[in-house]
């Protein structure tokens, strides 16, 4: 005769969830204008290019990015 093994223990509730002014205060979006961090990776020798292309062209490697995104999206956009 088999025996049934006893259910699996209770998980502990997670607890109230917030209260609706507290879940509309966390969505802030950041203005037009604010900086803020954009990261993924890339291989090291196209890291080592775009560098040498910002530094002979003047400009920071954000400016550059930028750049190349505004005459991307006109010719493709």
């Amino acid at each position: 005769m088999a025996t049934i093994p006893p259910p699996p223990p209770k998980k502990p509730s997670k607890g109230e969830p917030p209260s609706i002014k507290e879940t509309k205060e966390n969505l802030g979006k950041p203005d037009p204008g604010e900086i803020t961090n954009l990261n993924f990776k890339v291989p090291a020798e196209f890291k080592k290019d775009f560098k040498i292309t910002a530094a002979t062209y003047g400009c920071t490697q954000v400016e550059l990015l930028q750049r190349m995104f505004k005459f991307w999206t006109e010719h493709h956009g």
